[in-house]
């Protein structure tokens, strides 16, 4: 890079690599200086989706002024010199960008401090450029508020990567959560059990559905359930009511791993089951996870179990679709009763996420598998891809 003086170490890797590539630019065309038109260019190819959205809000085609930039950079004068000459003018953008970081908190210039800063220049060659495309410098102000918000977003981006350098990554097998783990990482809104979300269900049974149902029942008839061990209530009682809640191309998966990275803490573990789309392939999401309350004596912790495991799943699911809030069901099962969750995690890119949780009662399966049915199937219900 030419010498800067004392700005020589004010750039970040990004602000370093537009004012490279602006240096490239006045070096193709021999001007042995280096203008704002050099930068503007620089700043149109290396942060060209921020460009585009900037020239689509005037109404402008992006080439168009790229068009304008390459006829100004081919009439521009030459300067002769035994070193690149920085005019006054490209000095002064250099310094409010520094000025609008250390603003920020930040003591380098990123490149959208200098996008940023270009645009807030009324006699700056972005203003010009769009002058004699025949926008009306008002109109420009629009532009420039486009550049505001996408910059504001971009250091919040910023912000956030900065500070989890000063979070040591943790992992936590969600088999093994607490209370207190989900209090110290995730804002936790719980609404307690309520029954208007469960005990409504509109949805009505097949005759598929009651033989099945009336299947799994004879299956238990007269045994204890509490004798059983857990291998064998799942495979009796639990996995073949989640079958019969299949609908469309979703499907219920058994012991299936999960792995989920959150701005600063890992997610992982074994779901007892799952009910979702494409779970073998690399697409995978889910609608439903379901975890199996163990008798082991340590194991005292369902709910923050459950929890963990669904902001696995929502993490999973947000990856595929951004979308937020994400809505996520569960519900653990004791012996052979169920206890439904609804969960809401928003805040997904934030270190510390959010979930909303709405419980069911509890249901028993050996008299209310119908109701327990209906339920799993208002639920599959909802994620069904017509």
């Amino acid at each position: 890079m030419i010498d800067l003086g004392s700005m020589t170490d004010k750039f970040s890797e990004t602000g370093q690599k537009v004012m490279r590539r602006a240096i490239e630019v006045s070096r193709s065309h021999d001007h042995g200086f280096l203008s704002l038109s050099h930068v503007f260019t620089a700043l149109s190819e290396i942060e060209s989706a921020l460009f585009a959205e900037a020239m689509g809000s005037v109404g402008v085609d992006p080439r168009s002024v790229t068009n304008l930039l390459d006829q100004e950079l081919s009439e521009s004068p030459r300067y002769v010199g035994r070193k690149m000459a920085i005019p006054e003018a490209t000095r002064d953008l250099l310094n409010r960008a520094l000025r609008r970081a250390r603003a920020q908190g930040r003591q380098q210039i990123e490149s959208y401090d200098l996008f940023a800063t270009l645009f807030t220049e009324p006699k700056g060659a972005p203003a010009e450029l769009l002058r004699r495309l025949g926008i009306d410098p008002a109109q420009a102000i629009v532009a420039g508020d486009t550049i505001s918000q996408r910059v504001r977003r971009r250091e919040r981006e910023v912000q956030t990567r900065d500070r989890i350098k000063f979070w040591k990554m943790q992992s936590f097998n969600f088999s093994r959560l607490t209370a207190g783990f989900l209090n110290s990482m995730v804002t936790m809104r719980e609404k307690g059990v309520t029954p208007a979300l469960w005990d409504t269900t509109d949805v009505s049974l097949t005759e598929h559905d009651r033989q099945g149902v009336e299947a799994i029942i004879s299956s238990l008839a007269h045994k204890s359930i509490l004798l059983m061990n857990e291998a064998t209530i799942w495979s009796r009682a639990i996995y073949p009511l989640l079958v019969l809640a299949e609908q469309g191309e979703l499907e219920v998966w058994a012991q299936l791993p999960l792995k989920a990275q959150y701005p600063r803490f890992v997610l992982e573990g074994i779901a007892d089951g799952a009910v979702g789309y494409n779970i073998s392939g690399p697409t995978k999401s889910f609608c439903l996870i379901v975890v199996e309350v163990k008798r082991e004596p340590e194991l005292q912790d369902p709910l923050s179990q459950l929890y963990g495991a669904m902001l696995a799943a929502a993490r999973l699911n947000w990856a595929q679709d951004n979308r937020v809030p994400q809505e996520i069901y569960g519900c653990y099962t004791i012996a052979d009763n169920w206890i439904f969750a609804q969960g809401l995690v928003a805040d997904i890119e934030a270190l510390q996420p959010t979930m909303t949780v709405a419980l069911s009662r509890a249901y028993s399966e050996t008299v209310e598998a119908e109701t327990i049915l209906r339920i799993l199937k208002s639920i599959t219900g909802k994620f069904v891809v017509h």
